[in-house]
């Protein structure tokens, strides 16, 4: 049998080809099986974002260098709320004249006499002004009497003396504050005077009597700080006396004036108001010696000045910042069964308070008659209607330009007959 046989070439080139080439495939596959394994399991790399192209990553030991950093956000600093600013308050006070809740010693019984007309109604003297001190946050007067039952008579002529019970007409009238510092409280002593006092206290209302300074807080908080002079300040007595003696007594009330300020601040008053019994009786103009001592109350720091004693409306001035009433008259008044005039005033300041800071915000007049009637004095102030004849009358006195001629109080035949 034949056995056939391959004829094979003596040279190796194909068959070395062969192996290489079985080689490198075997290899190729060797490594994509490789990297196939290597990658199972691995992250894959973070994307670099665009906005980063072409800037080199900073390099931290140990951290990706693909990584970038993050940067912290501080938070925002919170503003501060505003402290709010404190709402202003408003508070109106009251003042009125010269309260003399008796009739003179020489009248005493007659039926136009003031303890005659009253009667024993205590509410009748204020019956037509009361809802307007019932409205404010404070209502001052001058009390120009003794209240008193003594039986000790006085040498004054024109010695006024109340039963204490008349204390209740003021109460009745809705006045929280008596001024205590006048020409008349003292008629009867020094034992009357305190009787008038003790008959204020009995009926809650308050008082400063001769150099004497007070704090009185309205229900709503208001602290007012009221002085209360007269330390002969009157035309009765300076009208009187040399000019040198005029001045020492107008230095005098000055440093007195200053020293109270002092004190009362000193005390916590907010606002404050010198009631100085000043003037000539009769007059409707204001003396040189009460112009010098009411601008220097308001130029050492009293808000209002409140005058006293003339019987007489006297002008307002609007001074520094301040007000002056150089008088307001009569109000309830049994010092004269009918006089001449009869023109008063409820005068009224508006006080603006914004936190403990209290300033002066205006002021309003209401022009009165201290009578129902002209035909006599029935001690029943009424307000005036606005625009009438005499609602005018009483404003001119107070603005400054009425003309009438003053009324001259002449004091020499009583003084004869005192001294006789």
């Amino acid at each position: 049998m034949q056995t056939k046989k391959t004829r094979t070439r003596t040279s190796s080139g194909p068959i070395v080809i062969q192996a290489v080439t079985l080689a490198l495939l075997a290899g190729a596959l060797i490594l994509l099986l490789a990297m196939r394994f290597s990658a199972v399991g691995r992250e894959p790399e973070p994307a670099v974002p665009d906005s980063a192209a072409g800037t080199p990553a900073e390099s931290t030991p140990g951290a990706d260098s693909t990584a970038v950093p993050a940067t912290a956000t501080p938070e925002p600093t919170a503003t501060p709320e505003p402290t709010p600013e404190p709402e202003p308050e408003y508070f109106t006070i009251s003042m009125v004249g010269d309260c003399t809740l008796a009739s003179s010693r020489d009248k005493k019984g007659w039926a136009i006499a003031y303890e005659s007309v009253i009667n024993g109604d205590m509410s009748y003297p204020f019956s037509n002004t009361v809802d307007i001190f019932e409205a404010d946050d404070l209502s001052i007067a001058n009390l120009e009497c003794t209240l008193s039952s003594t039986a000790q008579d006085t040498i004054e002529w024109f010695g006024f003396k109340a039963d204490p019970s008349y204390a209740q007409i003021l109460q009745e009238g809705s006045i929280e504050f008596a001024i205590l510092a006048n020409n008349h409280v003292m008629d009867y002593g020094q034992g009357p005077y305190e009787d008038t006092r003790e008959a204020l206290d009995a009926v809650g209302i308050s008082y400063a009597g001769e150099d004497e300074w007070y704090i009185y807080e309205t229900d709503r908080g208001l602290k007012v700080g009221i002085y209360a002079i007269y330390n002969q300040l009157t035309g009765n007595y300076l009208d009187g006396v040399s000019e040198a003696q005029q001045q020492k007594v107008i230095e005098e009330s000055q440093e007195m004036l200053s020293q109270a300020l002092e004190e009362m601040k000193a005390a916590g008053a907010e606002f404050t108001i010198a009631c100085i019994h000043m003037g000539t009786e009769g007059s409707y103009r204001p003396t040189d010696a009460q112009t010098t001592i009411s601008h220097y109350a308001i130029d050492a720091g009293y808000q209002v000045v409140y005058g006293s004693h003339a019987h007489r409306l006297q002008p307002v001035e609007s001074y520094n910042g301040g007000l002056i009433f150089y008088n307001l008259g009569n109000w309830t008044f049994g010092g004269h069964t009918n006089p001449d005039d009869k023109d008063s005033v409820i005068a009224q300041v508006t006080v603006k308070l914004v936190g403990d800071t209290a300033t002066l915000d205006g002021f309003h007049l209401i022009p009165c008659r201290i009578s129902t009637t002209d035909a006599a004095n029935d001690y029943c102030p009424t307000p005036y209607e606005e625009g009438s004849a005499e609602y005018d009358r009483a404003m001119s006195k107070l603005d400054g330009t009425f003309e009438g001629a003053d009324y001259n109080v002449d004091y020499s035949g009583i003084l004869a007959a005192m001294s006789g």
